[in-house]
């Protein structure tokens, strides 16, 4: 019993001395990673005012736009324009094959032709049985020929009047059909009406076209455009024309402050939205691009940092912060919506938009921070917890 009791003794020293040494390498660990100094840029946390928007998507509109239709049937024999491409007044867009045109000008002409040789044979004729009639009547009233020589000099003399008549419709028929031909001649040749671009194509060489069917869009040149969206009808009486909007078109990294020019009265059934225009004061556009109109309806206060100073580990994303002694002390936070700067301005930030160079987004810090709070803003990569900044 008492060699047994002794030994429970020496176990026990044995195990504090192990403790003490644990906590002592600890210390140090402690002592080691407090003692190191980096240098790092803060940040000191401040509320600031953010803008309440709602945003929704649309598209840039050409202010002159205008549909270039087929004026004639035909199949399409060239189309030197493609989507994009800048052309003049007068330049070519579409040709239309005029051989049925061209083969019916021709029947025409030839009909016209023999019209008017048969109207030469008969008039000659229809002068004679005139001259004619006119000596049956003197005679007739003289007693001088008999009513049967008047009535056959009559109904000749009527006949050719009739036919002469006829002839002349006839060749006024064919001259109207002619004219038409023609005029379907110029049809073939669709032209640029003005100075514009390309906005859409709608046929290709060898597609037969009736009148009335769209080949070509033109959008003038330097006529201006507008950025057309549908809005929540819920916003009806928070926008007004003139109302100044934010439009954020990423193709060309453009957000533009832009007055409202037109509010659709009535909302859209199906959708539950209306129809807004704004005016782009920007000649550096192109119809079609796709956007995005701001709508600003308040403010509030809230706390934002750049991204890249919220560091996730394990799914839980947290900050370093610095204490009264310089010490970097890690804080778990909770983000919310992002931001990016444009104009000195912030803008919501959407998944998947594309970034400007190299601009820095933002992000709201719902939790996990407190105004008068020093955040670490650089150097992340070689800042840990504990670490003394300089």
């Amino acid at each position: 019993m008492h060699r047994s009791g002794s030994n429970l003794k020496w176990i026990s020293c044995c195990l504090c001395l192990v403790l003490l040494c644990a906590c002592s390498s600890e210390s140090k660990k402690k002592e080691v990673t407090i003692g190191r100094s980096i240098k790092a840029q803060t940040i000191e946390i401040k509320k600031q005012e953010l803008p309440e928007m709602r945003n929704f998507p649309g598209r840039v509109r050409s202010k002159v736009s205008i549909v270039l239709a087929a004026k004639m049937p035909g199949y399409v024999k060239e189309v030197p324009v493609q989507i994009g491409d800048l052309v003049k007044k007068g330049d070519l867009l579409v040709l239309v094959d005029d051989t049925d045109v061209r083969s019916r000008v021709d029947a025409l002409f030839s009909a016209e032709k023999a019209a008017r040789a048969e109207l030469e044979a008969v008039a000659a004729k229809f002068e004679y049985s005139k001259i004619n009639f006119n000596r049956f009547t003197r005679l007739f009233k003289e007693e001088s020929a008999t009513k049967d020589e008047y009535d056959r000099a009559r109904t000749e003399y009527l006949a050719l009047k009739n036919q002469v008549a006829a002839i002349n419709a006839n060749i006024n028929r064919i001259r109207s059909q002619l004219r038409e031909a023609k005029n379907q001649l110029s049809y073939v040749k669709i032209k640029a009406p003005m100075d514009g671009w390309i906005s859409s194509r709608n046929v290709d060489p060898g597609t037969y076209v009736n009148p009335g069917v769209p080949l070509i869009s033109l959008d003038g040149k330097g006529s201006g455009f507008w950025f057309e969206a549908d809005i929540d009808e819920t916003l009806h009486s928070d926008v007004a024309t003139g109302d100044m909007v934010t439009v954020s078109i990423p193709a060309a990294e453009m957000d533009i402050q832009a007055p409202l020019v037109h509010i659709q009265r009535s909302s859209q059934p199906a959708t539950h939205t209306f129809t807004i225009l704004a005016d782009l004061d920007s000649a550096d556009l192109k119809s079609g691009l796709f956007g995005r109109v701001f709508v600003k309806l308040g403010s509030y206060q809230a706390i934002v940092l750049p991204e890249s100073a919220v560091i996730s580990r394990s799914g839980i994303k947290g900050v370093y912060t610095v204490d009264d002694s310089d010490i970097v002390r890690w804080r778990i936070v909770k983000t919310g919506k992002k931001w990016r700067k444009s104009e000195k301005r912030l803008l919501p930030f959407f998944s998947g938009m594309a970034r400007k160079g190299d601009q820095e987004i933002y992000v709201t810090i719902l939790s996990g921070l407190w105004p008068g709070d020093r955040v670490v803003v650089t150097n992340l990569s070689r800042v840990r917890e504990g670490i003394h900044l300089e």
